[in-house]
């Protein structure tokens, strides 16, 4: 069961690319890849200081989930930033929700599904996704130009 979820996580949201629109793709990657970097580091320090684990798909991804972090969360950004980018409230209020969802009500279920273990509370981990919300709606203005003008 677990690695069906696991390669759900990978595979659908890759297939979603389809429906997305090229000029969308081309225009969010940069911010989906600085996330993808972001995430990369804080489940390499997770697994350092031991601050959460999750089962991994493969037998090297167990530093950084390659179905979360590599896909789900990678192509979840660039579906934010198509209908939110340039709302900033509406941006943190569905990151606010999504991540809340996340980390309050499937992180639970991972763990009970012996997906997932650690010792960093909840509400910790959450306010880390929403600090990366924030900076990467940053980073895209500075990649829009929106910011210094």
């Amino acid at each position: 069961m677990n690695k069906i979820i696991l390669w759900s996580f990978l595979i659908i949201p890759l297939l979603s690319l389809f429906f997305l629109g090229r000029s969308y793709i081309r225009r969010y990657m940069p911010v989906a890849l600085f996330v993808t970097v972001i995430n990369t580091l804080f489940y390499q320090a997770a697994y350092h200081y031991n601050w959460w684990r999750e089962s991994g798909l493969f037998g090297w991804d167990y530093v950084a989930n390659v179905p979360w972090v590599y896909s789900a969360y990678l192509i979840a950004t660039i579906w934010i930033f198509k209908y939110t980018y340039g709302k900033f409230l509406r941006y943190l209020l569905v990151n606010l929700i999504l991540d809340g969802g996340y980390i309050f009500l499937w992180y639970p279920i991972q763990t009970k599904l012996g997906m997932a273990s650690g010792w960093l509370p909840n509400y910790i981990t959450y306010l880390i996704m929403i600090s990366v919300s924030l900076l990467i709606y940053v980073y895209q203005m500075w990649q829009e130009g929106d910011i210094l003008k």
